[in-house]
């Protein structure tokens, strides 16, 4: 997996990858060496015994019953579709594609953020004043910041970082605080925003991206400034009617006067001024002469240019700008005012681009006690972005650009390992059927993880996504433990529906172990005890969550589906064989020397 979610995913998949090996090399060696010292023959002893048991033999017999189904194909004409209405099987795989429709609509109540909000025991400050500002009204500024955030009780110290025009206040909070970092930032915005002259907010821990350090960004990208600004000012304005949003506002696009010269061309080419000559003349009063073409000063080891401009004061009147020489081509001047119009204007401090596309950032904070995705909704929904004129386009940047890998990322790994296992299984059963079985029971995985996500209130993140990656696995083995089984017993002349409960009775056990197991080690992560369990308590609710409720699923619908899937198989493969062997010619559906998975098994049954 590539991108930031993949630093994440490849970590953990090394983790498991030499965990997992690392357990077969003890479960294949060491384990049967320490079992044959310290392990005596008991004789024959009862496996899978007791009231939990038992009670899931019955369920698993109900649901592989057929007797109803072939007694209505016997009756033949009408009544034969019955039988599929009598079939337990169908009912308990109907079970199974009503958890897969839950399971969407689960994950679709979810909100949905790229990362969780830690708890951190520092924050900042970001404090921008406007363009012009000086040093020193900066460091008012974030002098009044600091002291006000000083004598917050929350608060151990306060540092500040001063820029012209800029400014950073960097918090320690105390340890002892009920508030997490996130909640303090979001009570104490409000306050902030009544100090005068500048935009004051804390950094959002996600950082929207395209510019913006808040929770929530649009950034918008055109070669028009006028359509882009337009645009930008009409989405502005819907965000501020969003509820879950607060402060919305265009960033880094702060307005600065400056005096804005325009010069009369046609005027200008009668009176002999060109243009180089006028801009030249401005420079020099300005900003004053480049130094490859002003004089130098000469010292022993080096030159000195000589940078003649007007003085500052001179500057802030129009008048000495209005009446300054401009040479004409016969040696002669006329004032600035005769072949220009000069006045007051503004105009942006800096502008931005992407990948060579004007852009422009619109960021806002969430409101208290909600994530990214909640108040995206709302803003994807905004008229002025869903219906964008042309020439203007939604630059995807930031945790949004991150969010979006992550999931199509996660797809592809996803679909990746389901091929690979896929392929290792048919290459191991030498079957086609049973490893789609095994493989449909993936699809009972994320269900129980998303209920528990909704009862918690905890938010899809990276960390969920990585629990379910987690959960496939275990899932995935369970239902490969009781179709293995399967298997081996109807290769040996086991009915198929014997070898299935049989399959039931022997691999119950020790899924259950393995699921309490599991389970029992998640739930003190899930409790986060000590330290912040802002990552670790989403993915273990997700993985406490999904064992439970698809363990139990997996238990009753992958016996039936297997069931279902071997009738299939044996009705399928000797016409497939017939095809592929003859042709489509007649032939013998089953040759001799040929053991289908289905054997032992009455006809009536294997519909």
């Amino acid at each position: 997996m590539p991108g930031v979610a993949g630093q994440y995913f490849k970590n953990f998949g090394l983790t498991v990858v030499a965990a997992v090996l690392m357990s077969l090399a003890v479960a294949r060696m060491i384990t049967p060496m320490l079992a044959a010292y310290f392990l005596s023959a008991q004789g024959p002893q009862k496996h899978g015994e007791g009231p939990l048991i038992d009670t899931y033999m019955r369920i698993l017999r109900w649901s592989l019953d057929t007797s109803g189904a072939a007694a209505a194909r016997a009756r033949g004409g009408r009544w034969k579709w019955l039988g599929y209405i009598k079939d337990h099987r169908v009912w308990v795989v109907g079970i199974g594609v009503l958890a897969l429709f839950a399971t969407i609509f689960s994950f679709s109540l979810l909100p949905m953020t790229f990362q969780p909000s830690i708890d951190s025991d520092t924050s900042r400050v970001a404090i921008q004043l406007a363009p012009g500002a000086t040093l020193e009204q900066t460091e008012a500024v974030a002098d009044e910041v600091t002291d006000l955030m000083k004598r917050d009780p929350l608060v151990e110290s306060a540092l500040s970082r001063i820029d012209v025009g800029t400014a950073t206040v960097y918090l320690k909070l105390r340890k002892d605080r009920e508030l997490t970092s996130t909640e303090f930032e979001k009570d104490r915005a409000p306050r902030l925003a009544q100090v005068p002259d500048a935009r004051i907010n804390f950094q959002s821990q996600h950082g929207g991206g395209g510019g913006s350090s808040r929770d929530i960004s649009i950034t918008l990208g055109s070669d028009d400034p006028k359509k882009l600004e337009d645009v930008g000012n009409r989405l502005l304005a819907e965000m501020a009617r969003v509820k879950e949003i607060r402060s919305p506002r265009v960033e880094g696009n702060l307005q600065r006067p400056e005096i804005v010269i325009r010069p009369r061309f046609a005027l200008a080419a009668q009176l002999g001024v060109t243009t180089q000559a006028l801009s030249q003349s401005i420079r020099v009063a300005t900003l004053g002469e480049i130094d490859q073409n002003s004089a130098k000063f000469s010292l022993s080891d080096r030159q000195i240019p000589v940078r003649v401009a007007l003085a500052e004061t001179a500057r802030e009147r129009l008048d000495t700008l209005r009446n300054m020489p401009v040479p004409t081509r016969n040696g002669g001047t006329v004032p600035l005012s005769v072949v220009a119009e000069i006045g007051f204007g503004a105009g942006p401090t800096q502008i931005n681009r992407t990948n060579q596309v004007r852009q422009l950032t619109i960021g806002a904070d969430l409101a208290p006690g909600l994530v990214t995705g909640q108040a995206m909704d709302k803003v994807e929904a905004l008229p002025a972005l869903k219906a964008l004129p042309a020439g203007v386009t939604r630059l995807v940047l930031g945790s949004a650009k991150w969010q979006a890998e992550m999931l199509r990322n996660f797809a592809i790994a996803v679909v990746s390992g389901i091929f690979l296992v896929l392929a290792v299984l048919i290459l191991l059963y030498r079957k086609i059927i049973p490893p789609f079985v095994n493989m449909g029971s993936l699809l009972l995985a994320p269900l129980g993880g998303a209920v528990a996500l909704l009862l918690t209130g905890y938010p899809l993140s990276l960390p969920v996504f990585i629990g379910v990656l987690m959960l496939l696995g275990i899932v995935g083995k369970n239902s490969i433990l009781l179709v293995d089984f399967a298997i081996e017993e109807m290769a040996s002349g086991v009915p198929r529906d014997e070898a299935i409960v049989d399959a039931g009775h022997k691999r119950a056990q020790p899924i259950l172990m393995t699921t309490v197991a599991m389970v029992a080690g998640m739930i003190p992560t899930a409790l986060s005890l000590t330290g912040d369990g802002a990552w670790r308590a989403p993915m273990a609710v997700t993985v406490i969550g999904g064992l439970i409720l698809s363990t139990m699923l997996t238990l009753l619908i992958v016996p039936a589906s297997f069931s279902l899937a071997a009738g299939f198989e044996r009705r399928m493969v000797p016409r497939l064989r017939r095809w592929f062997t003859t042709g489509g010619a007649h032939a013998d559906p089953s040759p001799a020397g040929v053991t289908d998975i289905g054997a032992g098994q009455s006809p009536a049954a294997d519909r």
